[in-house]
């Protein structure tokens, strides 16, 4: 979601590109917002290390989930996520996520499609470190260390 008047998906979409291009940026994926597992143990670690991942040079830290952006946004906004410091990008059709195989079947979750649990470094566009996450207390912590 952006500053404008405008709820368009083309007014608010972020390009690959523009998004890593000359920047170090740490992107975390969580399966879908107000969930028990993203909301407990997942986000908050990286809440309380964020000003951390920017001493280590980390422009940008990013919470992405297949989700509309509404439901992403407001799940931070409860959060009392500092959108400064970690924006939180949803994928509304589970594009990217197929794109790079993080696609995941939460059908028996009452989820459908959604994004696995992930975290990578990029910089300048290149993945310098990436994990498939099965502990999500640990993610930031591990990430951090990778950065």
């Amino acid at each position: 979601m952006n500053d404008t008047d405008s709820n368009l998906a083309e007014d608010n979409a972020v390009t690959m590109s523009a998004l890593f291009k000359g920047r170090k940026v740490a992107v975390f994926g969580v399966p879908a917002p107000f969930t028990g597992t993203c909301t407990l143990a997942h986000y908050p670690p990286y809440q309380k290390l964020q000003d951390k991942f920017k001493a280590k040079g980390i422009d940008e830290i990013i919470c992405y989930s297949v989700s509309d952006p509404y439901a992403h946004y407001n799940w931070g906004a409860l959060m009392k996520n500092n959108f400064e410091k970690i924006s939180f990008l949803a994928d509304v059709d589970c594009e990217w996520a197929k794109e790079n195989n993080l696609d995941t079947d939460y059908t028996g979750a009452s989820l459908g499609h959604r994004s696995a649990r992930f975290s990578m470094i990029v910089d300048d566009g290149i993945v310098k470190s990436f994990n498939m996450v099965e502990d999500a207390d640990k993610d930031a912590e591990n990430l951090l260390e990778q950065a």
